[in-house]
């Protein structure tokens, strides 16, 4: 996180190394002094942590255009990622259109919200092409469907409020597409908690060799004038600013339901959060988040001793129940009940089956049960109460615990204030699939045990012959 030389500003080589002359081309960017600081210090991949109005999007796109152009791989493409295709577009588009207007070459595509600048070939002295031509891609793209990004290749990509996306954005679906071509990428945006964002920015500091990090909080930069800043910090709650000007991820997150009671619970002995492994002398529950297209939910539990443990998690986009069952299979536990929610007796308009004569066509043998419907706000105060008594893996709930941590109430930007209504994002089936686990206090291993111990016959002095 240290400082670098500056730059004052930023022209962009066209067609480097090819046998003609070189053009140069100029976006009309001219970087601030962090931001030239910022510029000559990036690796290949990167975390910065900035302060609101920092102006970290002009800086990560016109990065991106500089990179895109240098670059002498066939096709080369980029994508800048946002929480959601609208923010994307709202955030970002007018800055990449804008700033390769002046490039030529250049194709703008609003509906696919991408911009191509193509790229002539170069004729060899035989006649064949030295190089073929080609174009180079810059697409906007939204976090909130995982899946639809999956399979392209990136040269480089930005990840915008990285907060606020879905985790495995990352893991899954960006840092593959990076690989063959080994790209690049820049993490950005401000905290929203402990949660993924921040472990990726520890994950980095402790590999300096290939990852640049820094923070700029708004009181170090002199980006905002100070009687301004001023004036914003009167009109915040102290939580915002050390959130969104001061970079704190230690700063409660606005709106979230869980976020305090799991941050006494990582702050305490750490028994709570930590090593829960599969005890095989209990029973394992199943409680899920079902949807159709839309993500599906499940959450592996055993109560021991009294104590909830909470040993595993898996959540997927787009499967099938049959998908799921086999997931369940592969796995080592022996099973209890398999909790559905009251939607669960549904029934679909084309077949007529309920979901739940789908599943139990498809394992007759496994224990399957539908809670009734209950209020969302029940199961919020539920859940609230389970956390007080529950343990949970650290390794293989950590998706289940980022969905509780970022599991907040629904903003109303022309009220200004929170509704009392969860928001529905990629945390909501995590959150979903546990509210309903919260919901339910049975204890499978006591339920067997009552039926196994019922008496099979009945005492009577009865005699059908008196009579």
């Amino acid at each position: 996180m240290d400082n670098g030389p500056e730059i004052s500003s930023m022209e962009l080589p066209y067609n480097r190394e090819l046998k003609k002359e070189i053009k140069k081309v100029s976006t009309g960017y001219i970087p601030r002094p962090l931001q030239a600081v910022i510029h000559s210090r990036l690796k290949r991949f990167n975390v910065l942590v900035c302060h609101r109005r920092f102006g970290k999007t002009l800086l990560v796109i016109n990065e991106t255009i500089n990179k895109g152009i240098a670059n002498q791989k066939h096709n080369p493409q980029y994508a800048y990622i946002a929480p959601t295709y609208k923010q994307a577009k709202m955030i970002a588009w007018e800055y990449i259109v804008d700033s390769t207007s002046e490039i030529p070459g250049v194709k703008v595509n609003k509906s696919e919200l991408s911009v191509e600048i193509l790229r002539e070939g170069i004729k060899n002295s035989s006649g064949g092409w030295a190089k073929k031509p080609d174009k180079i891609k810059f697409m906007l793209l939204g976090a909130e469907n995982p899946d639809s990004i999956r399979g392209i290749y990136l040269d480089g990509a930005v990840l915008d409020e990285y907060a606020q996306c879905d985790p495995v954005i990352w893991g899954e679906i960006v840092r593959p597409a990076l690989a063959d071509r080994k790209g690049w990428a820049i993490f950005i945006g401000t905290p929203k908690g402990q949660n993924h964002f921040y472990r990726r920015l520890e994950k980095a500091d402790s590999l300096p060799e290939t990852w640049f990090t820094a923070i700029y909080k708004a009181s170090e930069t002199g980006v905002l004038p100070q009687d301004e800043l001023e004036d914003m910090m009167s009109d915040m709650e102290p939580e915002e600013i050390e959130q969104e000007l001061e970079c704190s991820f230690h700063a409660a997150v606005r709106g979230s339901y869980y976020g305090e009671a799991l941050r006494e619970m990582e702050d305490g002995d750490g028994d709570q959060i930590g090593y829960v492994p599969w005890n095989p002398r209990y029973p394992v529950d199943t409680h899920w988040d079902i949807g159709i297209g839309d993500s599906c939910g499940i959450v592996f539990r055993q109560k021991v001793h009294g104590i909830w443990h909470y040993i595993d998690y898996i959540e997927s986009n787009g499967k099938g129940v049959d998908w799921f069952i086999k997931e369940l299979e592969r796995k080592p536990y022996s099973y209890g009940r398999h909790v559905w929610p009251h939607d669960g007796k549904n029934r679909d308009f084309i077949t007529g089956q309920t979901r739940l004569e789908v599943v139990r066509e498809l394992k007759p043998g496994w224990e399957w049960e539908v809670q009734t419907k209950q209020s969302v706000d029940d199961g919020i105060q539920a859940v609230r109460t389970r956390l007080k008594t529950s343990r949970f893996d650290a390794q293989k709930c950590a998706r289940l615990l980022d969905c509780l941590k970022n599991y907040q109430r629904e903003w109303d930007s022309k009220l200004m204030l929170f509704r009392n209504k969860p928001k529905h994002d990629w945390a909501s089936h995590g959150a979903d699939a546990f509210r309903y686990d919260a919901l339910d206090d049975k204890d499978t291993k006591e339920l067997k045990m009552r039926r196994d111990n019922l008496p099979r016959t009945a005492n009577s002095d009865y005699n059908e012959l008196e009579y």
